[in-house]
């Protein structure tokens, strides 16, 4: 097996990822190539592809990615469930799941990829062994060797973001399988959003949003969502925001969230304000008002 470390946050952050790998695999067998980000992640694979060759099953690994104890003899003991594996993630230094892989969901119709369990507790969920999902942590993901040729290589319309979800679509649209395994690893979660280029690595919903749209349209058929839920305002809320119409109300966030609640509640527009924590949010025009 080929292990192959993408290195987008310098030295330190890689020595931490090496260090855990090597520590948590004293009898594992696999030849470990280290790479640069060059100008955005789909392109560092597949230079890194190019060099190394895809005769054997290849682990992709983000620098930011910090091994635990067993995970190569989990990875082994599950081999044969899927042609793409992952492992599930830990928020660092701490025991609250990231996610159990990602699954396809229509929300009100809109098509997303949800975190499986985000924000629970580790020890407060069943084991599962693995299970199938639609996606995976980009920053771990096993490529069996068959699986490259289905998909030879990393489609560049990720955006820095969505480069693996597009590769395991593909993969899974022509007979390949995903599946997510019940070992958990620590996951930093800052790997893809180091490039300097606000467009290559914001995660506002203001500049993802079109991406996704872009990538739900060409690699995302009707028969991949097999979850659907409607969202519905609390009651209560509805009443108690409804009720301060003539007041200012001021909405932290313009994603999603603020979306929907515009949608369900009419709210004069010039009592209402707008600010974000992301500075490339700043001056961008949302409804009809700049964010502060």
């Amino acid at each position: 097996m080929n292990i192959i470390i993408l290195n987008a946050l310098g030295n330190e952050t890689l020595r931490r990822c090496i260090d855990s790998l090597l520590q948590t695999t004293a009898t594992a067998d696999f030849d470990l190539h280290v790479f640069r980000e060059r100008d955005f992640r789909e392109r560092t694979l597949n230079y890194a592809l190019a060099q190394v060759g895809t005769k054997h099953d290849t682990l992709f690994v983000g620098d930011d990615i910090e091994f635990t104890p067993g995970w190569y003899e989990a990875l082994m003991n599950h081999y044969l469930a899927a042609d793409i594996l992952g492992l599930s993630m830990l928020y660092p230094n701490s025991s609250k799941i990231q996610d159990r892989g990602y699954n396809l969901v229509a929300l009100d119709g809109q098509i997303l990829l949800e975190p499986c369990d985000r924000g629970l507790l580790r020890e407060n969920i069943q084991p599962f062994g693995w299970r199938a999902c639609d996606a995976l942590c980009g920053c771990f993901m096993l490529v069996k060797s068959g699986v490259f040729k289905l998909v030879p290589k990393f489609r560049e319309q990720g955006g820095n973001r969505f480069g693996e979800f597009i590769f395991a679509s593909e993969a899974r649209h022509k007979g390949a399988h995903v599946a997510v395994i019940d070992h958990f690893l620590h996951h930093h979660g800052h790997g893809t959003k180091s490039h300097v280029d606000k467009s290559m690595s914001s995660n506002s919903f203001r500049i993802e949003g079109p991406i996704w749209e872009m990538i739900v349209r060409d690699h995302v058929n009707e028969k991949d969502i097999r979850i659907r839920r409607r969202r519905l305002l609390d009651g209560n809320f509805k009443d108690r925001i409804t009720s301060m119409r003539h007041r200012r109300i001021l909405f932290y966030g313009v994603g999603t969230v603020t979306e929907f609640i515009l949608s369900s509640v009419d709210l004069d527009s010039g009592g209402i304000a707008f600010c974000s924590g992301l500075p490339e949010e700043a001056g961008v025009v949302f409804e009809g008002q700049k964010i502060q």
